[in-house]
C-alpha cells in the first residue's frame, strides 16, 4: 500500500470517528449539568404550576415554532403527572428571529396581574398561528382580544401592554437565561439538568427516572 493511500485511510477513519462522536451526543437523552449560574434557573416570583417534587422548567417564547411543538407535550406531562411535577415558565423572547416575541410576553405578563397568566399562557400557544405573521399593531389588537375573552380588564390590559408595564419580568427572565448559558427555544430543565429531546416519551422517561430517585 502506498504512503498516500495509508494517509487517506488515516484521514478518512478520523472523519468517521467525529461523525459517529457527534451522533452519539445528537441523540443523548439529555445534555450534562447546565453550563452557567444553576441558581437562575428558577426565581421565587416565577409562574409556577403544581406542587410535585420534580421540577420542569421551560425557557420559552411564544412566537417560537418549536415551542407551540413542545407545549402540549407539557401540558400532557402535567396532566399525566399531577401531584408529582411542579411546571416553571420563564421568558426567553428571540426578538431578533420573532418580532411579536416580546409583545406577547408583555400580553403573558399583563394577564399576571389579573391573575390569567397560564390561561393567557395557553391562549398565546394554542392560536400561535393566528398572530405570529401579524404587523406589530395587529398582534397588540388580537392579544386584547385574548383578554377580553379571558374575562380581564380590557382597558388596563391594553396600558400595560402599551406602556411594557412588566418589561422588567421578561428582562430579568431572559438575564437569567443567558446567565444559564440558555441560547434557544424551548430550552427545558428537568430536575436541574437540561434536556435535548423534548418529544412526550423523552420528557415522561426523565420525570420517571427523578422519580424512581426518589
Amino acid at each position: 500500500m502506498s504512503r498516500e493511500s495509508k494517509m487517506l485511510i488515516g484521514i478518512l477513519v478520523v472523519a468517521v470517528g467525529g461523525l459517529v462522536g457527534m451522533f452519539v451526543l445528537a441523540n443523548s437523552g439529555a445534555s450534562n449539568t447546565p453550563v452557567g449560574d444553576k441558581t437562575k434557573i428558577i426565581r421565587d416570583t416565577s409562574h409556577k404550576e403544581g406542587s410535585g417534587a420534580v421540577q420542569v422548567v421551560e425557557y420559552g417564547d411564544y412566537q417560537c415554532p418549536a415551542c407551540g411543538v413542545v407545549y402540549p407535550n407539557l401540558k400532557q406531562l402535567m396532566k399525566d403527572y399531577d401531584g408529582k411535577v411542579t411546571f416553571y415558565f420563564r421568558n426567553f423572547p428571540l426578538t431578533s428571529l420573532h418580532p411579536n416575541a416580546n409583545a406577547s410576553a408583555n400580553a403573558a405578563e399583563a394577564a399576571a396581574n389579573q391573575n390569567k397568566f397560564w390561561e393567557m399562557h395557553d391562549k398565546l400557544y394554542e392560536t400561535q398561528k393566528d398572530w405570529s405573521d401579524l404587523a406589530s399593531n395587529d398582534a397588540d389588537a388580537k392579544f386584547a382580544g385574548y383578554a377580553k375573552e379571558l374575562g380581564l380588564d380590557v382597558d388596563k390590559f391594553k396600558k400595560a401592554l402599551a406602556d411594557k408595564q412588566f418589561q422588567s419580568v421578561i428582562d430579568q427572565d431572559t438575564a437569567d437565561a443567558n446567565a444559564m448559558g440558555v441560547n434557544s427555544t424551548p430550552t427545558v430543565y428537568i430536575n436541574g439538568v437540561k434536556t435535548s429531546k423534548n418529544d412526550y416519551a423523552s420528557l415522561r422517561d426523565t420525570v420517571e427516572a427523578q422519580l424512581n430517585k426518589k
